[in-house]
């Protein structure tokens, strides 16, 4: 690690000694920040696919498992096992039994297209615990030199907080879902067309209690000029990551969301001296939040000077990591 960063990081080390936490809406438990260093010279560019491959949260698996996996919600109206519902199915929007062996049909015709027209076909996993996991299809168009990954939405039983905990601005546009607008080839327009007769439909996340959580849940498509890029781009458009340009902070927002100034201990000066430090070491912050449907992963970064590429730059900040609490 070099000097800069090694230092940025020991001086956050510092300020986080003593316990920050911060809440978000619905974690009644609020989580500890944490100081994060990416270092560049040993992990390369930093995006949010090396994020997770460096967090360990995604494993390779075969098309087969990532088209069942798909399946499952709609088979079962569910964004995760780990949901009961007290009633069948309060809001009548659960597929019919004709529905569902249509749509498992037309699943069934979409992977065999992908397995018999698309090149060095692949299949991953990406999951923070057994309780979720989000599949992706990537491979190759042949005689080009595109990559396509198709990926499942990503339920988020958390609400919106962006604005409102972390004052926040878009960073990066999610590629445009309508692909009609480039330069599709006759395989890519047939897939997207499959897709597009796939529509959406609605699953149940957290619903009794109150809660009344309902998610759309589709298909959806993205590209790029490399396998990496195709699925960081599948990644954004799913919703398990996004990425925003950090305002400014708030040491509390409405209902107790932010720095959880209502404990014991909490120190006011000691927020103050990490927020005036983000702030004043790196001009530009970036927010990234990974949402595993009620897992947050959330990363606040600055870049260091330590280096002039892109591809060996440092990252230092904070992580948050904190679970959407289901208190029916």
């Amino acid at each position: 690690m070099k000097p800069e960063t090694e230092q940025r990081l020991g001086t956050l080390e510092v300020l986080l000694e003593e316990e920050i936490r911060y809440s978000l809406p619905c974690h009644e438990d609020s989580a500890t920040l944490k100081p994060y260093a990416w270092d560049g010279t040993i992990k390369g560019q930093f995006t949010p696919l090396n994020l997770i491959k460096s967090e360990g949260w995604i494993i390779e698996t075969d098309p087969e498992v990532a088209l069942a996996n798909w399946l499952w919600p709609e088979q079962n109206g569910l964004a995760s096992s780990r949901i009961y519902l007290y009633r069948k199915d309060p809001e009548k929007f659960l597929l019919d039994e004709h529905s569902k062996n249509n749509r498992y049909q037309q699943y069934s015709d979409l992977l065999k297209l992908l397995t018999k027209k698309i090149k060095k076909l692949q299949a991953f996993s990406f999951s923070y615990n057994s309780h979720y996991s989000l599949f992706v299809v990537v491979g190759k168009v042949p005689d080009s030199q595109r990559w396509i990954c198709l990926s499942s939405t990503v339920p988020q039983e958390t609400p919106k907080f962006i604005n409102k905990v972390i004052h926040c601005s878009p960073y990066k546009e999610q590629k445009q879902s309508n692909l009609e607008a480039e330069k599709l080839s006759k395989i890519e327009k047939t897939i997207n067309n499959m897709i597009k007769e796939l529509g959406d439909i609605r699953i149940y996340g957290y619903y009794d209690g109150g809660y009344r959580h309902i998610h759309h849940y589709s298909i959806v498509l993205a590209s790029g000029n490399s396998q990496e890029e195709a699925i960081n781009n599948a990644l954004l458009k799913s919703g398990l990551v996004e990425i925003y340009k950090v305002e400014k902070f708030i040491i509390q927002g409405n209902g107790g969301w932010g720095f959880s100034v209502e404990d014991r201990e909490f120190d006011q000066d000691n927020v103050t001296n990490l927020i005036k430090f983000l702030n004043t070491m790196f001009p530009k912050l970036l927010f990234y939040r990974f949402c595993f449907w009620d897992y947050e992963h959330l990363y606040i970064l600055g870049e260091t000077d330590d280096s002039q590429q892109d591809s060996s730059a440092s990252y230092v900040g904070v992580a948050i990591h904190s679970q959407f609490t289901y208190n029916p």
